[in-house]
């Protein structure tokens, strides 16, 4: 496999601009070229200003080297790979091609990332040693942040090349890797686009609303929540019809091609220009503060109206997206017939695609999953439903079931998936058997282990498991919230626990991590507003210096904790990773003592972690202890969260030796790998009894500027007292000054004791009721 160390991405585009920035998160220089100078330095321009960011810092943007091709085609000499993104014209994507062809290097791999033109198309009069580096390498947008990477070799693509691309893909990208075949619209689009418009279709045929419908198609069922005409809105309704047209025009034998023809009302919506988010008019539009949205039948928008259909309702009665699919697909009100018949003839879609699309089952979940956001892909959906039971009702209503689906169930067996206690089999069909799902080596799955014994303490919302290789792992799985993991006593007792077990029982050290959605969004305010309302002070109290033990107790074991954080990993999610010794992160982090938001303060040890981090941050430069309470003031006080890994380095969540992990499904491979390094000559760090802070001068410069805030009307009364509060902590209560040294604990101490303190100020609980009701904080 050949080693990919620049590439240039032709086209500077959005697309083109984004994917560049993507290979920039993963060390990778590129020259992003465009018809002119400008135009590529534009391209640079834009994507720096996007919004969510597609660099994970800034400073990557150095990595990108503007070109164009009239000056710097012989510049392609130093790329090992090239990719094109430029307009979806197959004749100016071959005539591109057929220009740089004279300046590419005999080993250099050539992909494009159309999203429908095929292999075949583009590779006619081409060279056939052009040809056999040739592939598409489908990304979606935004790059970043999609985890699908559609690979779609042609008829002669070396497989050295399909390789290289797949390795670079998984590895140095941190995409999941889905094989298409050179068919239109490869595997995720064809599924998704059918499946969106069959929504719209079915919206007309059974008279439902626009906010109706993404509530039936959102979370519920677990999709994204912009669900069908959200998601419509923000890909563009011109590019909903182009997708769904090249599927009309080219996939001549489908059995729902007229579906993909484009209907009345869209066709009157893009004559309209309401292209969705790109033009504010779509099947949303933004008026004043609210937003209302199109009735279908006159095409005039409409304010907000409540959802209230039967089966929505029962569906939330479910605790599982299995549970909530079933409970809505059976209801018999109009929400439960549509979501039957939108499910039901997706399925029957997708199973009716293999192998024309791809050669199995595992693909196509794949591609939905990490392309469109499903939770379930179709097959895994399919068995929610229940296999037998859905076939059953499928015939009843005369449906057409594919012959190998119906043979599947004839001959016993009952799933297109099956689970044994070492590996994930699907059903293949092309062999009519089960197949062993192979994955990167790097890829551990969680619930195998379980299967197999490995689980041997649990509770409610945690578990201990054996990673293998001496290495012991603590799983979080909130039986409330496992979306968010909050952390409460039975989560924080699972890991005192495995601490004592792991003395015992051999274990080398221990991870922190999991395979859920978010690692954690910190304590569980619910119980704190609760202790706090019953004016229960002990009980916070106790809250407080349990958790701070607990963290203790983790950075003074005698082996090595390393955590693994991904997604949101807040309050006090951060304050126990930052007890670990070690931190394997995946790059998608969005990390912050976010605390002030419910007008507290960090009460289990977050001030002392971040102060330490800073300090050792800024060491080199030695500016004393006010330099680091200021930026420590600053990121806790205006609760800062990272948009990367990369960035909560920058912040102090995260140190310098810590481990960023491109591909989140690499992480507890990676967690464990470094938890064995360290195990080798494991010493726990030094108790901190010298910790210099500035005391109550510091105490006074940061009140002055709180002061100048309030004034000002930057803040409210109650931010300012909060602030006053946070910097009583980190500048060292009574006792600190630049020559009086305090010790972890009496930090630790005045910690506790101002959390229990503005927890029991009025304006905090409204804070607190505030965010738990309405998921955003409240400044009051």
């Amino acid at each position: 496999m050949q080693k990919i160390n620049k590439a240039a991405v032709l086209g500077a585009g959005i697309m083109g601009s984004q994917i560049a920035a993507q290979l920039a998160n993963a060390g990778i220089p590129s020259l992003l070229y465009d018809i002119t100078q400008d135009i590529s330095r534009s391209g640079l321009e834009a994507v720096k200003n996007l919004k969510p960011a597609a660099f994970y810092s800034p400073k990557y943007e150095e990595r990108i080297t503007p070109c164009n091709y009239n000056d710097h085609l012989q510049r392609l000499q130093e790329a090992d790979w090239i990719i094109e993104v430029i307009v979806e014209k197959l004749e100016l994507k071959r005539e591109l091609f057929n220009k740089i062809l004279p300046f590419l290097r005999p080993d250099a791999v050539i992909s494009s990332n159309t999203s429908g033109l095929l292999v075949s198309d583009i590779l006619q009069g081409m060279p056939e040693s052009f040809a056999r580096r040739f592939l598409i390498t489908h990304f979606f947008n935004p790059p970043r942040y999609m985890h699908l990477l559609e690979i779609i070799p042609g008829k002669n693509t070396s497989p050295e090349v399909v390789n290289t691309m797949v390795q670079l893909g998984e590895d140095v990208l941190g995409k999941g890797i889905v094989y298409a075949k050179d068919t239109p619209n490869f595997v995720a689009n064809r599924i998704g686009i059918f499946s969106m418009m069959l929504a719209l279709k079915l919206t007309r045929e059974m008279n439902l609303s626009v906010e109706e419908v993404d509530q039936l198609t959102g979370s519920v069922i677990g999709h994204p929540k912009s669900a069908t005409f959200r998601t419509a809105d923000l890909v563009g309704l011109d590019t909903l019809a182009h997708v769904a047209q090249t599927s009309y025009h080219k996939a001549l034998q489908d059995e729902a091609r007229q579906l993909f023809q484009i209907p009345e009302i869209l066709q009157k919506m893009l004559a309209n220009k309401w292209l969705g988010a790109k033009t504010g008019k779509g099947f949303y539009q933004k008026v004043d503060k609210e937003i209302y949205s199109l009735d279908l039948n006159n095409l005039q928008y409409e304010p907000p109206r409540k959802v209230r259909l039967d089966g929505l309702r029962a569906a939330k009665r479910e605790w599982t997206t299995a549970g909530k699919i079933r409970a809505l697909s059976c209801s018999d009100d109009p929400g439960g017939k549509f979501t039957w018949e939108l499910l039901s003839q997706t399925l029957l879609y997708s199973a009716n695609r293999i192998p024309e699309i791809t050669d199995n089952l595992v693909n196509i979940d794949n591609a939905l999953k990490w392309g469109y956001g499903w939770e379930l892909g179709p097959f895994e959906t399919w068995e929610a439903l229940g296999l037998e039971r859905s076939l059953q009702r499928m015939s009843d209503e005369s449906k057409q079931i594919p012959a190998w689906v119906k043979q599947l169930v004839d001959s016993g067996k009952n799933s297109f998936y099956q689970q044994s206690k070492k590996q994930i089999r699907y059903f293949d069909l092309t062999l009519r058997k089960y197949q062993t799902l192979k994955e990167n080596t790097k890829v551990i799955r969680l619930n195998i282990l379980k299967n197999q014994g490995k689980e041997f303490h649990k509770n409610w919302n945690a578990s201990a498991i054996d990673l293998g290789e001496g290495i012991a792992l603590v799983e979080f799985h909130s039986i409330i919230q496992p979306v968010m993991n909050p952390l409460d006593g039975t989560t924080m007792d699972m890991i005192s626990e495995t601490l004592e077990i792991i003395k015992t029982q051999g274990f080398k050290g221990l991870v922190v991590g999991h395979q859920g959605q978010h690692f954690s969004v910190g304590a569980n305010i619910a119980l704190i507003l609760k202790y706090a309302e019953e004016k229960n002070w002990t009980m916070l109290e106790n809250l407080s210096k349990t958790f701070q033990d607990i963290t203790q107790k983790i950075r003074f074991s005698p082996f090595p904790v390393v955590a693994a954080p991904f997604g949101m990993c807040l309050g006090g999610g951060f304050e126990l990773i930052a007890a670990c010794h070690r931190r394997v992160a995946s790059a998608e982090l969005y990390c912050g003592l976010v605390e002030a938001g419910v007008g507290l303060i960090p009460g289990a040890g977050g001030n002392l972690r971040l102060l330490l981090n800073d300090r050792d941050a800024m060491a080199k430069s030695r500016p004393g202890p006010f330099p680091v309470v200021q930026k420590v003031f600053e990121t806790i006080g205006f609760a800062k969260v990272s948009t990367s890994a990369k960035e909560a380095v920058f912040l102090g969540y995260l140190r310098p030796e810590d481990k960023i992990v491109i591909n989140p499904e690499h992480l507890i491979f990676e967690a464990r790998q470094e938890t064995l390094k360290l195990a080798a000559d494991f010493q726990p760090p030094a108790y901190e009894k010298e910790i210099y802070l500035p005391g109550e001068g510091g105490r006074l410069a940061i009140e002055m500027i709180i002061d100048s805030y309030q004034k000002s009307g930057t803040i409210s009364p109650h931010d300012a007292l909060i602030g006053k509060k946070l910097a009583y902590v980190l500048t060292g209560g009574e006792k600190a000054s630049p020559l009086s040294p305090v010790d972890e604990q009496y930090l630790l101490d005045i910690e506790r004791d101002t959390f229990v303190k503005l927890c029991a100020e009025p304006r905090s609980q409204q804070r607190m009721a505030y965010m738990l009701k309405s998921g955003k904080p409240l400044r009051n």
